[in-house]
C-alpha cells in the first residue's frame, strides 16, 4: 500500500477536485463537492487514524475475546470501478477521495482462529442525501474450514452483491437488490456516526431502512436486504467523557453505539443486545502501509 503521495498534497488536491467538481467537470453520477478545508486539514495529513479495541464477541453461541482494529484513512478512486487509484493516471474527472474504513476482527473459536475484514469505501464528498454514504464494501471471512469474500455496491434505487463462498450451500451468487430511497447500510455507521464533516441526519433521530452488516448476515446465514430502522440520539456519558449516543434497531438487533462529541470524535464503545460489547484501548495516527520492517511491530503497543 503506497499513501505516502497522499500527504500534505491531498488538501490541495481535495479543495482542487472540489472546484473542478463545483464547476460541472463530473458528470451527474460522482459525488458534490461539499467536503470542508476542515476536515481536509485532518484527513489530508498523509497518516491514517488506527483505534484499537478489545471485544467480545458471540460465535457458536459461546462469547469469545478479541481484538478489533479500525483503520481510517483517505485515499483517491476511480469511480468507474471503486478501485484504488495507486498510480495516480486515473483522470481527474473519474478521480473520487474516499474515507476508506478497513474494520478487522480477530478472534479464536477453540483450536482454530477467526479473521474477518470489513472494507468500506464512503466519498469523502456528497454521493447520496447522508454525507460519506458507502460507494463500496467489501468483507472477507477466513476461518480453518475455508473463506468467504462478498463485495456490495450501493446505487440510489439498488445495490449489487458478489459472493464468492467455499461451502456449496452458497457457492458463487451474483444478485440485484432495490433498496428504498435512502437506504443505510450498517457497515458504513461507524463513519457516519462520526460526524467527521456534519451532523449524521441533520442533528436529528433517523427512521428508514438498512442494509445489515455484511459480517452479521454472513454469521446468520441469511440474504442480505434492506429492513426498517431507527436511530435515535441521545447526549450520554461514558466514564466522565460527554459522548452522543446512537442506538440502532432494527427486528431482534439492538445496538448502542458512544461516540465522544470532541475531536476527533472516535468511537469509543459499541454493545449489542445479543452480547458483543467493543471498548476502545488507544489511538494513534500512523502511516501504517510504511511500517512494514523488522521491528515495526513495536507500533502496536499505541493500539493497545
Amino acid at each position: 500500500m503506497r499513501n505516502s503521495w497522499l500527504g500534505a498534497g491531498v488538501f490541495a488536491a481535495g479543495l482542487g477536485l472540489a472546484m473542478i467538481l463545483a464547476c460541472g467537470g463530473l458528470s451527474s453520477a460522482g459525488p458534490a463537492a461539499t467536503a470542508s478545508p476542515a476536515f481536509w486539514k485532518v484527513w489530508g495529513d498523509g497518516k491514517a487514524e488506527l483505534s484499537g479495541y478489545a471485544i467480545t464477541t458471540t460465535r457458536y453461541g459461546v462469547p469469545r475475546e478479541g481484538r478489533v482494529v479500525l483503520i481510517y484513512v483517505t485515499e483517491p478512486m476511480d469511480r468507474r470501478n471503486w478501485i484504488k487509484d495507486d498510480a495516480g493516471d486515473v483522470p481527474i474527472e473519474e478521480r473520487v477521495n474516499v474515507l476508506k474504513l478497513n474494520n478487522v476482527l480477530k478472534f479464536q473459536t477453540g483450536i482454530y482462529p477467526y479473521s474477518v475484514m470489513t472494507s468500506v469505501f464512503a466519498p469523502v464528498d456528497t454521493l447520496a442525501a447522508e454525507r460519506f454514504a458507502p460507494a463500496k464494501i467489501a468483507m472477507g471471512a477466513q476461518e480453518w474450514c475455508g473463506l468467504v469474500y462478498e463485495k456490495v455496491i450501493p446505487a440510489p434505487q439498488a445495490f449489487t452483491s458478489e459472493l464468492r463462498s467455499y461451502f456449496h450451500a452458497e457457492g458463487d451468487r451474483d444478485a440485484t437488490v432495490k433498496t428504498p430511497p435512502g437506504t443505510l447500510y450498517e457497515d458504513a455507521l461507524l463513519i457516519q456516526l462520526r460526524e467527521l464533516d456534519g451532523p449524521f441526519a441533520r442533528g436529528k433521530s433517523w427512521a428508514g431502512s438498512i442494509v445489515p452488516s455484511l459480517w452479521s448476515q454472513r454469521k446468520g446465514h441469511t440474504a442480505l436486504g434492506p429492513v426498517a430502522a431507527t436511530i435515535k440520539r441521545e447526549d450520554a456519558t461514558r466514564d466522565g467523557v460527554p459522548v452522543t449516543r446512537f442506538i440502532l434497531v432494527y427486528g431482534a438487533v439492538v445496538t448502542t453505539y458512544d461516540v465522544e462529541k470532541a475531536a476527533p470524535r472516535r468511537v469509543l464503545a459499541w454493545k449489542t443486545e445479543g452480547g458483543d460489547e467493543a471498548k476502545l484501548l488507544k489511538t494513534a495516527r500512523l502511516p501504517y502501509w510504511q511500517l512494514n520492517g523488522p521491528g515495526d511491530e513495536k507500533y502496536l503497543k499505541q493500539l493497545e
